[in-house]
């Protein structure tokens, strides 16, 4: 046995070859790249919880009409107030998202009434037209066409005041309708006639109600 080598000297003393620094670098990048994914790991459950969460302000998806996605702070999602009236099944006043179309206002409403004329809600009707806020919707009934408009012969229909022709005292004669209103009926149909008794209400010159109580005595 060779007594003389170099080992023999380390064994002799109790020591051991030291670690090199390439040695000593492996753990230490291990480490590192295990932080940095604790550290993505971590930052992508925050972004989570605050989306589950959704606190004060955070944006939200509002179902649209016809499948669309509108988007807003909750309880600040733009809306249209429209009134529907005429042939369908719930008439009244709805509440529905901006983007909404004639014919979702009518779908609320409860669709079409029995009594709906069918060809005149086809012709005087665009179910694809946005909807505007404060927006009157008249689904026509059957008889309406009939009682608004010339006779067969086409002279006005005999005890109806045309809202064409009529003058401002004979305007004024209608229930709910004074000097000032009777101006204002000359006044547009002036500048474009009136083709239904319903344009009464879509021009704003009278309210709904209003037009209720005389509709049976006028006629275009």
């Amino acid at each position: 046995m060779d007594t003389g080598a170099p080992w023999r000297d380390l064994e002799a003393s109790g020591e051991r070859p030291r670690e090199t620094a390439a040695g000593r670098a492996r753990p230490r990048a291990m480490l590192l790249m295990l932080a940095a994914v604790a550290a993505l790991v971590v930052g992508s459950l925050a972004v989570v919880a605050a989306v589950e969460l959704r606190p004060g302000g955070q944006v939200q998806v509002i179902p649209g009409p016809n499948g669309t996605a509108l988007t807003g702070a909750p309880g600040s999602q733009a809306m249209v107030v429209v009134q529907v009236a005429g042939a369908v099944v719930r008439p009244g006043v709805y509440t529905l998202p901006l983007g909404s179309r004639v014919g979702d206002a009518i779908q609320a409403a409860g669709g079409y009434s029995a009594d709906v004329d069918p060809r005149a809600a086809e012709t005087k009707l665009n179910l694809a037209a946005k909807l505007q806020d404060a927006e009157l919707i008249v689904v026509p009934r059957r008889g309406d066409s009939a009682s608004g408009s010339p006779g067969a012969g086409g002279t006005p229909v005999p005890g109806l005041i045309n809202l064409n022709t009529a003058s401002a005292a004979e305007l004024d004669t209608l229930p709910g309708i004074g000097p000032a209103t009777a101006a204002k009926i000359i006044a547009s149909r002036e500048q474009m006639p009136f083709a239904s008794v319903d344009d009464l209400v879509t021009r704003k010159l009278v309210s709904a109600s209003t037009l209720a109580k005389f509709r049976d005595q006028v006629t275009v």
